[in-house]
């Protein structure tokens, strides 16, 4: 082994140790996957060669190029569920926004420059008057 390998993979065997912790206590799914990614890293790196073989397998000439292609396909997929995710979040800020200020529309009033007041005016007027 290598001053490399020496240094990387205790590293990897600690993260591998804490997501499969977390995922035993919280059963949650992304944690295996981060599990699964670890010890992917850890074995290519203990075994580097078998990415060359892997590589050669599928008609990729160098194992280099496997690892390469592959992290472009994964930032990929990861890029366009994060930027799903962002559209539905803003979706709901959008709904959210429109429901609260249909909530808190006051009936009567429109846009023009006298319906205009702030908060304070608005609570005398519900209340009936300033309170002291």
């Amino acid at each position: 082994m290598n001053l490399f390998q020496w240094l990387i993979v205790p590293l990897l065997v600690c993260l591998m140790a804490w997501e499969l912790r977390a995922f035993i206590q919280r059963r949650q799914q992304l944690r295996l996957a981060r599990f699964v990614v670890w010890l992917m890293a850890a074995v290519l790196i203990l075994y580097p060669d078998l990415a060359s073989v892997l590589a050669h397998t599928l008609g990729i000439g160098r194992g280099t190029d496997l690892v390469l292609y592959a992290f472009m396909l994964c930032t990929i997929c990861v890029l366009f569920h994060l930027y799903g995710k962002q559209f539905v979040l803003s979706r709901n800020l959008v709904e959210l926004a429109r429901r609260e200020a249909l909530r808190t529309a006051v009936a009567g009033r429109g846009l023009d420059r006298k319906s205009v007041h702030s908060a304070s005016e608005l609570k005398d007027q519900r209340t009936g008057g300033s309170e002291a």
